[in-house]
């Protein structure tokens, strides 16, 4: 195996990584990235940035307790500013984290 070989090779792998860490951040997976990488090359690539990319959702922290959170919801129930069952629905999600 000659020079020219080796710098082929080292392109196809090239290509390899490319589609796992295309992939990581996507729907299709890393494994599958590096395989579409592997044996399709730069079309292999192309398809793993084709696919969805994966959305984080940032959680919403806030400095309030469960209980002061609890009471705004309670106060906005008492002022018909949200229906029971909206408020039934946001004590739910608090007392479940």
């Amino acid at each position: 195996m000659g020079a020219p070989e080796f710098i082929i090779l080292f392109i196809w792998l090239l290509f390899a990584l490319w589609g796992y860490n295309a992939g990581k951040e996507r729907n299709i997976g890393s494994t599958t990235g590096l395989l579409l990488g592997l044996f399709l090359g730069f079309i292999g690539v192309i398809i793993v940035y084709c696919s969805r990319k994966i959305i984080y959702e940032q959680p919403f922290y806030t400095n309030e307790s469960t209980a002061d959170q609890l009471k705004k919801y309670k106060d906005l129930l008492d002022s018909g500013a949200i229906t029971e069952s909206e408020y039934n629905i946001q004590k739910g999600k608090l007392l479940n984290q």
